[in-house]
Order: C-alpha cells, then structure tokens, then sequence
C-alpha cells in the first residue's frame, strides 16, 4: 500500500451542479447541436438547440446519476438533464480523468431509486501526485477502450443475428409473409419460476443454479450465472428447464424490461419473475430471435403501472409465427457462425473486464509499477 495521502471527498471535489437549467425530459430531440447528459447508463440521453440550458462551469468535469449511481467523463459543451444530476469538478491538484475513474470504483452502497449523492460525499479518495493521477489514467483509460470495442464489435453482431431473423421472416409482430400463428402454449410447454422457502435452509446450496431476473442479459445469448444455487432438495421444489429452454423477464421494477429473453445452455431453476418455454418442435434459436423480435408482444400483455407483469396465462396466449421447420433450422445454421463468434468476444470481453478491476485495485493501492530495485 502506497504512502499517498488520503483526503475527504469534499478535499477533491466540488458540487458544480447549481446554478445551471436543465432539460425537461420531454424536450429531449433525437439530435440537434447540444448533447443532454442526465444520470442513465447511456453517455449522451438526447439532444437539444437551446443555449440557454448549456453548463456554464469549467470543464473537463464527472456526472454522477444521483439515483443511479453513474459516472461519466465529461469534457465538451454538454446539457444538464433534467432530475439526478451532480456535476462534479475536481479541485485543484486533481486530474479530471483520475478522478473520474476513483470514483467510479468507489463501491457505493445502492439504496434503491434514492439518492446516492449522500454516501459518495462520505467517501475518502486517495490523491497520488498529479504525473501520477495522469499515468493512472491513461493506463486505464487503455484498457476501458479495449473493452469498449469489444462491445461495440458484440453489439453488432447481435444486430446481425436479429436482422437475418427480420430478413428472412419479417417482423412477427406484424407478420407480413403470412406466416401461419399459434399461441405460445402451443410451440411448447410454458413454465413460471418459483422460490423454494427460505424458511428451510436446506432448500439452498450448490446443486443447481437459481436464476433471476438479473441473468437475463438482453445482449447476451445466454443466461449469466447466477449468484445464488439451490440444494438438491430445493431442486426438487422449484421449476427446473434444460438446455435450449427460453427464459423471459416477465416481472419487473421497469417496464422496459419485461420480454427480456436468455437461453439456458444447462439445466437450471428460475425464481417467478421469469416465465420459461421449453420447445416442443420449433428450434430454440428460432423462438429465441422471434420472441426478442417481438419483445413489444410480451410487453402488451403487461399490467398497467411502472412495474411490469406478464401472467403465465397471458405469456402463453402470445401468438408467434410458424413457418416451416426447414427455414427455422436454416435460419439456426446460419446465425450459429455469429453466435460463436460473439461468445468468443463475450468471453474475450470479460477477460478485459477482470484485467481493468485487476489494474483499478493495484493503481489506487500504489501497486500499479514494481517498485525499482535498491
């Protein structure tokens, strides 16, 4: 551990965040001359003409998503969004870029869609010599754009997959080939997920994986691994699909992800938020691409509110393209390239993800370089 000192965050940063209007979410445009950045995921949420809302601080600067708990390096003319949103400058002696990436290792505590501001200015950051914030910086900033074109290249070839499916068999939401329909209990059996009690601790152990929600990933093929795995004896209470089987989000805090879709490449249980089918005679990769093609279907039988839900009942009554099964499995074999080669990026990607925590620990530890020999 390095001798660097070790200073309060209000040490290292200042609240740059009064003082300037922000963009009401409504009047968001898709693109025009000013980026409106506001506390998602997303680096840019929209755009705006107005002047009038442009920051008016010094830049470079960090934006932290109050609620979120994002972090974005800022450096260009930029639009406050409109709720959640801290602007934070650095304080003389700090690197912009260093602190943006301290920050964003800090491990911040979620409390739900509350505000986080509160415990970030609790933290302490520790402040190595500027030459050395700026050589931290640049290591990881190396790294971070490795990562982020391994994105982009999985991003595309998911793009691929999904555009040979509408290709070839059109949009099934609104199936303009023809294609004959039936309802979703009929392509295969449909199961809903459960939670074996907790009461009974001997339901949880390492037997087999209980998926939730959180392993459904909308960029991936397949279902990550879950964090939590049930006993044999838990095993025997829950729902339980192999390989092949198509798990869908059906219960969820936001809308937007209701229909999100994985495919179990092992046998897995499932807690109930998630509604799975299990094919019958259809190809997997087949009903996979189409119910994520036609996510807007499973989306439509949802309650009403800001949460979402999707009962057995309705999920089943979604009606899908059925064409024939040679298209389906010619469609199969030509995705299987790509979906080989984003796995391979996906693992590559995480490769990358495992080396920059690896290098974020040992850089705010002083251990980045060996120290010289005496």
């Amino acid at each position: 551990m390095s001798a660097w000192p070790i200073l309060p965050f209000d040490e290292c940063v200042s609240d740059a965040s009064a003082g300037n209007l922000k963009v009401p979410k409504s009047e968001y445009q898709e693109s025009d001359t000013y980026a409106v950045i506001d506390q998602g995921k997303a680096a840019v949420a929209g755009y705006t003409d107005d002047p009038r809302f442009l920051y008016r601080g010094d830049l470079p600067v960090v934006i932290f998503g109050d609620h979120t708990r994002a972090f974005k390096y800022v450096d260009s003319l930029f639009c406050m969004g409109a709720d959640g949103v801290k602007v934070l400058r650095p304080q003389p002696g700090i690197n912009a870029k260093y602190l943006y990436h301290v920050l964003s290792w800090v491990d911040i505590p979620s409390a739900g869609y509350s505000h986080h501001f509160k415990f970030l200015k609790e933290e302490n950051i520790v402040v190595p010599p500027l030459d050395e914030q700026r050589r931290i910086a640049q290591v990881l900033d190396s790294v971070d754009a490795l990562r982020a074109r391994r994105r982009v290249a999985i991003s595309l070839l998911d793009e691929l997959a999904q555009s040979t499916f509408l290709d070839i068999f059109g949009d099934p939401a609104s199936n303009p080939k023809g294609w004959p329909v039936n309802p979703l209990r009929e392509l295969g059996h449909v199961a809903t997920g459960n939670t074996p009690s907790r009461d009974v601790k001997e339901n949880y152990g390492d037997a087999i994986e209980w998926i939730k929600s959180d392993n459904i990933d909308p960029s991936r093929l397949y279902l990550t691994t879950a964090s939590e795995f049930l006993s044999a004896t838990g095993a025997k209470k829950a729902r339980v699909v192999g390989p092949g089987s198509i798990l869908v989000t059906c219960i969820a805090g936001s809308r937007a992800r209701i229909g999100d879709a994985a495919v179990a490449d092992r046998t897995v249980a499932f807690n109930q938020q998630i509604n799975a089918i299990s094919p019958s005679e259809q190809e997997w990769r087949f009903l996979y691409a189409q119910l994520r093609a036609a996510k807007r279907l499973v989306q439509e039988r949802s309650t009403d509110g800001m949460t979402g839900l999707v009962s057995k009942a309705r999920f089943e009554s979604i009606e899908l393209i059925c064409p024939p099964l040679g298209l389906q499995k010619e469609f199969s074999a030509r995705v299987s390239r790509v979906d080989m080669l984003e796995e391979s990026h996906q693992r590559h990607l995480a490769e990358l993800d495992a080396l920059f925590a690896s290098l974020q620990h040992r850089a705010f530890r002083g251990e980045l370089w060996e120290a010289p020999a005496a």
